[in-house]
C-alpha cells in the first residue's frame, strides 16, 4: 500500500497553535506601550537636559546675566516656577496647575519665553512634550523651569511614562 505525504490536520492545528503562543508571548515581551513611554521619557530627557545646558551656558558666557524672557507680565525672574514656552507670545496663565506636583516651587510665575537662547545659538529650538498638542494660541511646552535663590536653574517635565520624575538642576 502506498502512503500519501503530508500532514495530517491535527499536526497542522498543533503548530499553529504553538506559533500563536509563541507570538503572543513575544508581544508580551516587548510590550510596544512601553517601549513608547520609555522613548518619550528619552525625549522629555533630552529636551530638559537642553533647556537647563542651554541657560547654564548663557549665563555663564554673559557674566552671571540671565536670559530675558519676552512675556510683558514676567519683566524680572523671581524664585518662581515658570511655564517654559516656545514662541514670543505667551500667556500669563498657562496651565501651571496640571504641572504643579512636578515642580519645587510654590508660586506660579506664569509663563516663560527663552527665545534668546535660540536667537544666541544656545539651543536650536525649544521642543514641547512629545504627547502635548498644545491649543491655539498657547505654546505651552509642558515643562517647567524654576529659578532658585541660589543661582541653580531646575527644568523638568510636567507629563511623564509611568511617574517618572523627569528633571534637570544646573
Amino acid at each position: 500500500m502506498k502512503q500519501k505525504k503530508g500532514f495530517t490536520l491535527i499536526e497542522l492545528i498543533i503548530v499553529v497553535a504553538i506559533i500563536a503562543l509563541l507570538a503572543a508571548a513575544t508581544f508580551v515581551a516587548v510590550n510596544p506601550a512601553k517601549r513608547i513611554g520609555d522613548s518619550q521619557n528619552a525625549q522629555r530627557w533630552a529636551d530638559v537636559t537642553a533647556i537647563a545646558d542651554a541657560w547654564s551656558t548663557y549665563v555663564a558666557d554673559n557674566s552671571g546675566s540671565l536670559p530675558t524672557t519676552t512675556n510683558p507680565n514676567v519683566t524680572t525672574l523671581g524664585y518662581q516656577t515658570y511655564m517654559v514656552a516656545t514662541s514670543t507670545w505667551a500667556s500669563p496663565n498657562l496651565p501651571y496647575n496640571t504641572c504643579a506636583a512636578s515642580t519645587t516651587a510654590p508660586t506660579n510665575g506664569g509663563s516663560i519665553v527663552l527665545k534668546n537662547l535660540v536667537d544666541g545659538g544656545y539651543i536650536g529650538k525649544i521642543n514641547t512634550d512629545p504627547t502635548y498638542v498644545a491649543a491655539t494660541h498657547l505654546d505651552d511646552t509642558r515643562y517647567y523651569l524654576y529659578y532658585s535663590s541660589t543661582g541653580s536653574v531646575t527644568v523638568g517635565a510636567c507629563t511623564t511614562y509611568n511617574s517618572a520624575v523627569i528633571k534637570v538642576t544646573r
